[in-house]
């Protein structure tokens, strides 16, 4: 197999941020892996928390361009390799089995989801609104109302949290869930999360430290609404960890390594009662498409990565109002514009 890769740069349509950072541009890497007359593609988005970087991703695939084999057919012998070389590069691994997903669905003339053996992809996301100064709020969710969304993500743990909600539930009744990042100390996530109740919550996403996991456990028995774990859970094994703590966990695939490694960790939170969440980072459609492919199997989606873009680079996933959906294209199912 033939691998190569370049960088992509993308820029959210607003500023985005959280209670923990921001952005106005970001870089990520596109991999394409041809073999045989046929190319695949996948898109790598590290993140410094998994201690994840463009130049680790590009050292990792420099590392591994000769070591593919030349059957792009052993998609689970290869990720595993790369899981026991790489561990600490997921996100570098999620690109390159997206890219030999896709490979063998233009190969076989199938979509991915077909060839999983799923239902076409359907899902509703929520659409992410960043914490900004009140009038741009106004403004992203007045935009993302007007487009038709019915499921909204808002970011949290800022002084402001209070009067973004209460604007937000002035005009909006429906699905409201809340992403906290890491904000709060175990004893002030105690205090914050009751405050919460007035705006009704869907779920509340990963208020402490990924490191204090275990406080969560107390923060579910407010029962204001289901706790899920995002940060504190990045691989199969953290499902089992934090079985009890939590009820339910969000599955990223630059955390988790791709599509075989999220089917390990759908499969064993629905086995142990949990229940599971898709999201995503700021990226392009070529990253959403993965997890939107085996979306059928789980409770929410937040795969609103390439829905906040000025310009999306990549097309091949549809959107009415707040529903996403991909088509019978073989492979990902998703191509480069132009």
């Amino acid at each position: 197999m033939k691998l190569t890769w370049k960088r992509l740069r993308i820029r959210p349509k607003h500023r985005f941020a959280t209670s923990q950072w921001a952005t106005d541009e970001k870089e990520t890497i596109v991999v394409r892996l041809e073999h045989g007359g046929v190319a695949g593609q996948g898109e790598i988005v590290p993140s410094e928390l998994y201690g994840q970087s463009l130049e680790s991703a590009e050292a990792t695939l420099a590392a591994v361009q000769n070591d593919l084999g030349d059957d792009p057919f052993r998609i689970e012998p290869i990720v595993q390799h790369l899981l026991a070389k790489f561990d600490g590069q997921r996100a570098t691994i999620d690109g390159l089995d997206a890219a030999l997903h896709d490979w063998c669905g233009q190969k076989l003339g199938v979509p991915v989801w077909k060839l999983l053996g799923l239902e076409q992809p359907r899902k509703q996301t929520t659409f992410t609104i960043g914490v900004a100064e009140p009038e741009l709020i106004r403004v992203k969710v007045d935009e993302a109302l007007a487009a038709g969304f019915d499921a909204l993500k808002i970011k949290v743990g800022v002084p402001d949290d209070h009067q973004t909600l209460a604007y937000i539930r002035s005009v909006f009744k429906g699905p409201l869930f809340l992403d906290a990042n890491q904000a709060w100390k175990p004893q002030e996530a105690l205090a914050r999360i009751p405050e919460l109740a007035r705006y009704h919550p869907t779920l509340i996403e990963q208020p402490v430290d990924r490191r204090d996991w275990q406080s969560m456990a107390e923060l579910r028995k407010l029962r204001v609404a289901p706790i899920f774990a995002d940060e504190s859970c990045e691989r199969p094994a953290d499902v089992v960890r934090l079985h009890g703590y939590v009820d339910g966990i969000n599955i990223k695939f630059n955390k988790c390594g791709g599509i075989r490694e999220a089917l390990r960790m759908v499969a064993l939170a629905r086995g142990l009662g949990m229940q599971v969440m898709l999201g995503c980072f700021v990226c392009s459609s070529l990253s959403i498409a993965p997890p939107l492919t085996i979306a059928s199997l789980v409770d929410y989606a937040d795969l609103d990565g390439a829905l906040l873009l000025a310009e999306d680079p990549f097309e091949g996933i549809t959107r009415t109002g707040g529903t996403i959906q991909l088509g019978d294209r073989p492979g990902l199912g998703v191509w480069a514009r132009g």
